[in-house]
């Protein structure tokens, strides 16, 4: 296990992690709750350390990353330009089951 950069989670109840830890927050009253698997309401956590946050070890897996997230905000956005145009149209075109759903 030492070749691994393990970060352990567990109940180290100290006065400096219990501050930067959110504090749960009740669900807004526009939050949906009419579909499945919508996860509850966690507010921004603004005072995370920039260490714990994920964004690649090295150059290579910080662009990996990045191409990857913007992939995905690229695929979003044809699919809300889609829907909106051409969508209503052909309403059966770009649909797909999400696995364990069908």
């Amino acid at each position: 296990l030492e070749d691994y950069k393990i970060h352990l989670t567990g109940d180290n109840s100290s006065s400096e992690q219990a501050e930067s830890t959110p504090r749960a927050a009740a669900n807004p009253p526009d939050w949906p709750t009419d579909h499945r698997r919508v996860p509850d309401y966690r507010p921004v956590d603004r005072n995370r350390d920039v260490e714990g946050r994920p964004n690649g070890e090295n150059a290579f897996a910080r662009a990996f990353l990045t191409i990857m997230f913007t992939g995905v905000v690229m695929n979003a956005t044809a699919a809300k330009v889609w829907g909106s145009t051409a969508g209503p149209y052909f309403p059966r075109l770009f649909r797909y089951a999400i696995g364990g759903e069908w």
